[in-house]
């Protein structure tokens, strides 16, 4: 073994004997850990005839191994709120594990069974083939312009079989797939030397090799079959195909520009990155709903060649031919611009915030270092990426605009038609693999197969005993600041060093009077936007600011470079400014969630006003200025950070941001007193464009501690876990249809809720079962071995709310919001272990009390009739 260390928050690589490369990163404060396995083989390795064979055998490696049975691999998963998948890209297959950081183990174990011994069976193989034959429908067939780009546009960029088939393949094709050819594709291609491992998490670099060295180190070496020959010339003038699809009202266009090789034009392909992110924001002139993306699957997902991809609607009245040489001929138009530099580095610090959010989590590093390795044998190009594509010249981006001028690239065009049509596949150039160069790692002399048996075989490695799991750490926020502004702000600052930005978040409550007119609120909400012009100013130093409203809750949220947070504070100032008198206009009615409407009905009907509107537009001679002065003049709320930041001195900065708001003290109209009981009743919102029928139940929260966790674990009991009340009941009855309870605030209440989304001709009989669902809470009282497992599993998933400075940050603000201490959720999962069963059985006849619960159900006027008439009655 061979290998290198650090200290936490460094890179530790080594190689096994076997020649499993191995990549660790130590992530402190991390309650979770990602594991992930990169295999070198994607599509591009398969043969002619073996066309969508990686995808297949991607689900079949989650179908049994010689000591996990078919069904068994996720049990250290879900049961704990962890999560696994496995993806099929060019020139690699991933298989990825987020799990609590005291089964990691379990997860090693998992992953180095499947690799040593996975178990291929006629049952295993045809239930994926049903499985993979969906996944296409739902992916291609019944997707409007399904296949553009992918897997389409690469049959028409490229001419060599391995660049151009179709990854998905055809399901006839597959169909004729045996274990014995599972067999083969599992020795040739997924050899411990053709892998990569990685782990990220709070673990002793260590104490993790030597678990790892345990799991993977006796895996037998063997080599890895050769890697295809990618290599074909670039095509030499533009190659247009064109398909029909029945499902489409207007045509599109796919057009795919061939990249310069990242492995040695490094500079090159970044300056393409940073123009693909140009051309999303800006759009290109004579196109609609332009997408831009470096590479098929993402940057840096594939050897050398790749694409850069657009796609776009075509403008009504113009030929796709005419758009096409409309942006042709447009590009050095586009690089001469003189805004072009400008709009570079907006482009560069977009992707940069992009970049530093998404990978301060484990799960997002573990994928991406693992790629980086396998591909180009560069993990810690994940870090330097920062650096490097701040560096990319502007005159080299201008250099690959003008470029795509010029150059030859494919087209695919999908037109409207009344049938659905295909390009025919021209594979010209089919490589001889045999001959191919092996660019996989170093082949590693084979090894006798252990029992004498073949991998793939039933029975033919001895199962191995599961690893019991460690002790779990209880999750931390880490070192914070907690105070209270002159205006009445509570102030919450957490520093966390996963990434080197700062996470925040301020929230405020609507009120009467925004709950009451939600719609007025969002017409504020677009008035200081623009005023302010927060959003942009933020973007244009490279931070992020948001304004939004949901109806219960005014909120700004963002990030910020730490040397910058003065300057986000002070944006957060200035929507706080009050206004003159101003009236909206006329502005269009936002689109509110079927949800959002139930919970607006829900606020008007307790505040005593009728809970539908004539209209739901935006009064156009309503006072903002007032509206304003109602919601945002009243100081407190809550204002949170979580990030790279000195607590002490943030809270600091805030106090003094905040000073002199509220400028005067909000006098509210007299209050009366909540015109209809807050239990009971029905109401129903007709909706006829709503296929389906939504309801929800209602009911306040009992006095007591909200944050108990007898009232969490009820909950989860009830309706918000696999095997809760709610979801046997539904399982029993034949249902598949969305339904789950939670709590929040409604006005200025806790409350208890269910949701759930019925088809309408089955909506009563439903209905009757999610009222005996609800009974049952005090008829069937919880035992231990129906508590025990919700009890694991929430204690679990508690864990992904500190998976990130962001998520760290949402949890902290709807927890004090809602009235939580800030240590709520650092305490909870003691408090679930030491919960009783007779506590929780308690919380949940008291939170869900099924005969006193309000409904809202919305949908067509006759289901919707008839489920508010059954509720009222007490049907059963």
């Amino acid at each position: 073994m061979n290998g290198r260390s650090g200290r936490p928050g460094e890179l530790r690589r080594t190689t096994l004997g076997n020649g499993l490369r191995v990549v660790l990163e130590r992530q402190p404060g991390s309650p979770r850990t990602a594991v992930c396995v990169h295999y070198g083989v994607g599509y591009r390795s398969e043969r002619p005839g073996q066309e969508g064979f990686a995808h297949l055998f991607e689900h079949l490696m989650f179908r049994g191994s010689a000591s996990l049975p078919p069904g068994s691999f996720y049990d250290h998963i879900h049961p704990l709120g962890g999560q696994a998948n496995g993806t099929t890209h060019q020139d690699y297959t991933d298989y990825h594990q987020l799990v609590p950081a005291a089964v990691v183990e379990r997860a090693l174990f998992a992953e180095a069974d499947r690799m040593r011994a996975p178990v291929f069976t006629e049952h295993t193989l045809a239930e994926q083939l049903a499985g993979v034959e969906e996944e296409i429908h739902q992916a291609v067939t019944a997707r409007p312009y399904g296949g553009l780009p992918w897997p389409l546009l690469p049959g028409v960029a490229f001419r060599g079989f391995a660049n151009a088939h179709d990854g998905y393949g055809r399901v006839d094709q597959l169909r004729t797939a045996t274990v014995e050819a599972c067999q083969e594709f599992f020795r040739e291609h997924y050899a411990p030397g053709n892998a990569v491992l990685t782990v990220v998490g709070d673990h002793e670099p260590e104490e993790l090799l030597a678990l790892v060295e345990r799991h993977f180190a006796g895996i037998p070496a063997r080599p890895a079959g050769p890697a295809p020959d990618l290599r074909e010339p670039a095509l030499a003038e533009d190659r247009w195909q064109t398909c029909t699809e029945p499902s489409v009202t207007a045509p599109a266009v796919a057009l795919g520009y061939r990249l310069p090789d990242p492995d040695g034009d490094l500079t090159g392909y970044l300056a393409h990155v940073v123009l693909a992110e140009m051309v999303n924001h800006h759009g290109l002139d004579g196109l609609r709903a332009v997408s831009a993306g470096c590479g098929v699957f993402g940057p840096l997902d594939a050897r050398d060649p790749d694409l850069l991809v657009i796609t776009a609607l075509v403008p009504p009245g113009e030929s796709p031919q005419r758009a096409v040489e409309t942006v042709t001929g447009r590009w050095a138009e586009w690089a001469d611009d003189p805004r072009f530099g400008q709009r570079r580095a907006q482009a560069v610090r977009r992707l940069l915030l992009k970049h530093h959010r998404q990978y301060a989590d484990a799960y997002a590093r573990s994928r991406a270092l693992g790629c980086l390795e396998l591909l180009f044998g560069r993990a810690e190009l994940l870090d330097e990426y920062p650096l490097l594509l701040g560096g990319v010249d502007p005159a080299l981006v201008a250099t690959a605009a003008r470029r795509l001028g010029t150059a030859a690239k494919g087209v695919l065009v999908m037109n409207p038609g009344p049938a659905r049509t295909r390009p025919a596949p021209d594979h010209s150039a089919v490589p001889d693999h045999s001959a191919a160069p092996d660019h996989s790692a170093a082949p590693v002399p084979a090894r006798p197969t252990a029992a004498g048996g073949a991998p793939g075989t039933p029975g033919a490695l001895p199962a191995r005993t599961l690893p019991l799991p460690a002790a779990q750490p209880a999750p931390r926020h880490g070192p914070r600041c907690e105070a209270r502004s002159a205006g009445g702000t509570q102030l919450v600052a957490v520093r966390d060093t996963r990434g080197p930005l700062v996470e925040l978040r301020f929230r405020l409550p609507l009120h009467a009077a925004g709950w009451r007119d939600p719609q007025d609120v969002d017409a504020l909400v677009r008035l200081l936007a623009g005023r302010t012009d927060a959003a942009a100013r933020a973007e244009a130093v490279g931070d992020l600011l948001h304004l939004a409203s949901d109806g219960q809750w005014f909120d700004v949220t963002g990030c910020t470079a730490p040397t910058r947070t003065r300057h986000w504070l002070g944006l957060l100032r200035e929507l706080l400014a009050p206004l003159g008198r101003v009236t909206p206009g006329r502005m269009a009615r936002r689109a509110r969630s079927p949800e959002a409407l139930m919970d607006t009905a829900l606020r008007r009907h307790r505040l005593g006003g009728p809970a539908v509107r004539s209209a739901e537009a935006p009064a156009a001679d309503r006072d903002l200025g007032e509206l304003h002065r109602a919601v945002l003049g009243r100081g407190g709320g809550w204002l949170v950070a979580v990030g790279d930041l000195d607590p002490e001195r943030f809270v600091t900065e805030a106090e003094r941001a905040l000073s002199g708001w509220p400028g005067s003290p909000f006098a509210d109209p007299p209050a009366d007193p909540l015109a209809v009981p807050p239990t009971g009743g029905a109401l129903a919102l007709h909706h006829e464009a709503l296929e389906s029928v939504h309801l929800t139940l209602s009911a306040p929260e009992p006095a007591g501690d909200s944050a108990a966790a007898a009232r969490y674990l009820a909950t989860a009991v009830t309706g918000a876990h696999p095997l809760s009340r709610l979801a046997a009941r539904a399982l029993a009855a034949g249902f598949d249809h969305p339904l789950h309870s939670g709590r929040d605030l409604l006005l200025d209440e806790p409350r208890a809720y269910v949701r759930a989304v019925l088809p309408a001709r089955d909506a009563v009989r439903a209905l009757d079962g999610v009222r005996a669902s609800l009974r049952s809470l005090r008829s069937a009282p919880l035992s231990a071995a129906e508590l025990d497992p919700v009890r694991s599993f929430c204690a679990a998933q508690l864990l992904g709310a500190f998976d990130t400075p962001a998520s760290k940050a949402d949890l902290l603000r709807d927890g004090v919001s809602a009235g939580r201490p800030v240590d709520w959720a650092e305490r909870l999962p003691e408090d679930l272990r030491r919960t009783t069963t007779r506590e929780v059985a308690t919380a949940c006849a008291e939170l869900y009390p099924a005969d006193a619960m309000t409904l809202v159900a919305l949908g067509g006027p006759d289901p919707v009739t008839e489920l508010t008439g059954r509720w009222e009655s007490g049907g059963s």
